[in-house]
Order: structure tokens, then sequence, then C-alpha cells
């Protein structure tokens, strides 16, 4: 599965300093709002967005797991935004009593295909490209959907 997605939208370009920004070059506080939004309207129950230096952050609880969104603009671009998911593992503590099974379906699954149906239907997300970040921090497996 895809979990990070790369488009263009003018919808989220700041227009003036955001709540709590560390990083003056870096923005998606707008976008990481909308996101929250659009999952709380499909039934997650995602967190406010908190700021980070290389953008936004929200955590979503789903299926005992929480997924972090991470949201923000593409080094330098105001226009140019990227969404990616990650989702928490359990600690060893939880893997040594085996709390940690696999059989749970992946959590970002369902959040990924929230967020490709908002993007889709939004009328101001173009160019959308989902991909994988491979462990070089190498783009991989670029397409149009997440799965």
């Amino acid at each position: 599965m895809r979990d990070h997605v790369r488009f263009h939208s003018t919808a989220f370009i700041p227009m003036d300093i955001e709540p709590g920004q560390i990083s003056t070059e870096r923005y998606g506080y707008a976008l990481a709002t909308w996101v929250a939004t659009r999952l709380q309207e499909r039934g997650f129950a995602a967190d406010s967005p908190v700021p980070e230096d290389w953008g936004w952050i929200l955590g979503v609880s789903q299926q005992g797991r929480i997924v972090r969104i991470g949201c923000g603009n593409v080094e330098g671009s105001v226009s140019e935004w990227v969404i990616w998911l990650d989702v928490v593992r359990p600690g060893v503590l939880a893997r040594l009593l085996g709390r940690s099974r696999e059989a749970v379906p992946n959590a970002a699954y369902g959040i990924v295909a929230a967020l490709h149906g908002a993007l889709q239907t939004s009328g101001h997300a173009e160019d959308i490209e989902w991909f994988r970040v491979g462990p070089r921090g190498e783009e991989l497996d670029h397409a149009a959907t997440p799965i």
C-alpha cells in the first residue's frame, strides 16, 4: 500500500504565519485541519494538528492503533503538498505479552481510502500521486491510487 500522497493545490496556501509555526519555510496547518475534518466526517477520531519543524502532525485512533498523519508543503513550494501516514508500532512490552498480533488489519488502509476519496472529490487537488518510501528514503511505486 502506498502511504504518501503528493498533490498541487492553492487551497492551503497560508495567508500569514500559521499558529504555532516552528519553521518559516514549512506550512501545512490549513491542510492538516482539512485532513482532520475530512476524517472526522468519515467517522475517524482525529486529533487536532500539532506543529513540527517540517509541517504539522495529527493522530488518529484506528483498530486499536495510533496512526500519525504528517501534512506539509514540499520544500520551497506553497502550492505542492504531501500527506503521509505512519502506524505506531506496539512497544516491546506489548510484543512480549503477545498483544501485537499482526492479525489486526493494517490500521492505515481505511484512513488512506478516506484521504484518497476526500482528495478526489475536493475539487482543488490536482496531480494526485501516491507512493511509498523505501528504507533509504527513496520514493517507490508511484501511482494515481494508494492501492
